[in-house]
């Protein structure tokens, strides 16, 4: 009985130890699978913080920039450029998914935490419309092709797919990836700020509204989260409360704001530095290098400009030889192949700016409740036989007078500034390689005798001319005697 006891007693310690040994081994199995499930669910919530992160805004564009919102650092009031701010994080990336918009010009740029330009593996934060490749079935008009698929319809062809892109924006950046720009220059910290911009110029029907926006989409190991363009009533300018935009990004972006409004001058803009032409002498330079870095910078424009005092009883006369540009097709806002040996530039405008912080362009309320805008784009300038333009810079109360010569396109002066200097700004934007006289060629070192030199019959010479001897001469006449 004993033994049997003994037996039964081993028996039952054996089986509780084997007991033991399963319930151990299942609790390890457990407690590892928890922290597996832990590691994972660590992971999902790392992730997911990460893309909130990455995207600052519920929608994108969020930011819209424009003359007519806020009127700061020498603006073109043919351009919109709308902004989306992100945070650089590890092992993310965007996808820009849209529509080639009915334009003369479109491109997408990034900038750092400062709105500098920067260049990654030698890779440019900058992409212009003609490097974009088209989703497959897809055809892109600002290049050459010879198959197009779909019609143009208001601002974009009738099928999306039929002229649609994607345009990648990530830190890993090889030469070789088409459609791809950096997201943040080598070494930047993680949480850094970025920002995407993208720019339209001359729009059909010069609607802005019409454009359809890309939706942004953020990629991380997890998978893909898009967001879709905020409504025109979330949209913002840089220097307002932007609705749902993360309260650190907010205040870098009115940061940047403030730079914009405070450092646009001589010393970051487009404006030579070293001279202050005044009537009746009045000449463009191209600025310093230097000087042209300013906040969120277009690579793909250059500038001449001329300071003048604006005097009510003269006329500040600029005259060249016109680049030829896609405005020589009316209306000039479509998409066009580029390049292409017929034109020599994009575009190119001249505009009127007081020059005085935040450095506004002129823009003049009309009697009768209108507006006028102090730029004139190459599809709003009359050229003559020779084709050349004539500018006339003038009071906006002069405006019927001093366009009574043919081939001339007005200019005004501001109404309310009166005792400012004001600024001649002439715009060239994308240069065909084949064309050598352009903006962009000329030396930028603020003397308008090597711009002049490097710009031949293209260089805007101006003079001052008194408004009697303009009324009763012409122009031509101005530029023999003055």
């Amino acid at each position: 009985m004993l033994t049997k006891t003994l037996c039964r007693s081993h028996a039952s310690k054996a089986a509780v130890l084997a007991l033991g040994g399963v319930l151990i081994a299942g609790l390890a199995v457990a407690t590892t699978s928890a922290a597996t499930a832990t590691s994972s669910t660590a992971q999902a919530v790392a992730t997911a913080q990460a893309e909130t992160r990455a995207l600052t805004s519920s929608c994108a564009w969020p930011i819209v920039t424009n003359a007519q919102k806020v009127n700061v650092a020498y603006p073109d009031t043919d351009a919109t450029y709308w902004t989306t701010p992100y945070r650089v994080e590890p092992g993310t990336r965007f996808i820009v998914k849209g529509t080639f918009p009915s334009a003369r010009f479109m491109s997408f740029n990034t900038y750092d935490s400062t709105g500098g330009a920067f260049t990654t593996n030698n890779v440019p934060g900058a992409i212009f419309d003609y490097q974009i490749s088209p989703n497959p079935g897809s055809t892109n008009p600002y290049q050459h092709t010879t198959r197009r698929s779909g019609k143009f319809r208001g601002d974009v062809i009738s099928s999306t797919r039929s002229n649609g892109f994607k345009v990648r924006v990530q830190s890993d950046v090889p030469g070789s990836q088409p459609n791809t720009i950096p997201s943040a220059p080598t070494g930047t910290a993680e949480g850094s700020i970025g920002f995407l911009l993208m720019r339209v110029y001359l729009p059909k029907g010069a609607n802005f509204n019409a454009i359809k926006l890309p939706s942004i989409s953020i990629i991380t190991a997890s998978g893909t989260r898009t967001i879709t363009p905020c409504s025109p009533k979330k949209q913002k300018p840089p220097n307002a409360v932007i609705p749902g935009l993360d309260a650190d990004v907010q205040a870098a972006v009115r940061n940047i704001a403030a730079r914009i409004a405070d450092e646009g001058n001589p010393a970051t803009g487009p404006v030579p530095t070293q001279r202050a032409g005044s009537a009746p002498s009045i000449e463009f330079a191209r600025a310093t290098a230097a000087t042209t870095n300013s906040v969120f910078p277009n690579s793909a424009s250059a500038y001449v400009s001329a300071l003048f005092t604006p005097n009510p009883n003269r006329v500040v006369l600029v005259r060249a030889k016109a680049p030829r540009t896609p405005a020589l097709k009316p209306p000039g806002t479509q998409p066009l192949p580029w390049p292409t040996k017929k034109y020599q530039l994009r575009y190119f405008s001249l505009c009127n700016n007081i020059y005085r912080k935040p450095w506004p362009v002129v823009i003049n309320k009309t009697k009768g409740g209108g507006t006028d805008l102090g730029c004139r784009a190459d599809n709003a300038t009359k050229l003559d036989s020779l084709g050349r333009y004539t500018y006339v810079v003038a009071p906006q109360s002069k405006k019927n007078q001093v366009t009574r010569w043919a081939n001339t396109t007005f200019v005004p002066t501001s109404i309310k500034s009166k005792t400012d200097q004001e600024v001649l700004i002439f715009r060239n934007m994308l240069s065909n390689s084949a064309f050598k006289k352009s903006a962009a060629n000329a030396p930028q070192n603020d003397q308008p005798s090597g711009a002049a030199a490097a710009m031949g019959e293209y260089y805007p010479r101006a003079v001052s001319c008194p408004i009697t001897y303009y009324l009763a001469n012409g122009p031509s006449a101005c530029f023999k005697k003055y």
